[in-house]
């Protein structure tokens, strides 16, 4: 965001509404998810008790957004959560 005109609370909202505003809108290749696997002795997703072994629930996900001002153009913004995942 850009720098607010005071750091009174309406001002900085002010900044942050105009950065929310210019996030492009995500399309299906923006964004991938996925199921974690076991790997070098810790256990799957599916390993777990209960969970059905054809389950195709995801368990992570990530999207790459981007913001379509001056300051951000061309800077990839690589959003990821889940369960199981690597940092």
């Amino acid at each position: 965001m850009e720098t607010p005109l005071s750091l009174s609370a309406e001002d900085v909202r002010d900044e942050k509404v105009k950065v929310a505003r210019s996030v492009k809108q995500l399309a299906v290749e923006d964004v991938m998810i996925g199921q974690y696997v076991g790997d070098k002795g810790k256990p799957g997703y599916k390993d777990d008790k209960g969970v059905p072994k054809d389950s195709i629930t995801p368990t992570f996900a990530l999207a790459v957004m981007e913001i379509d001002n001056e300051r951000w153009s061309g800077v990839p913004f690589i959003l990821k959560c889940g369960k199981g995942k690597k940092a």
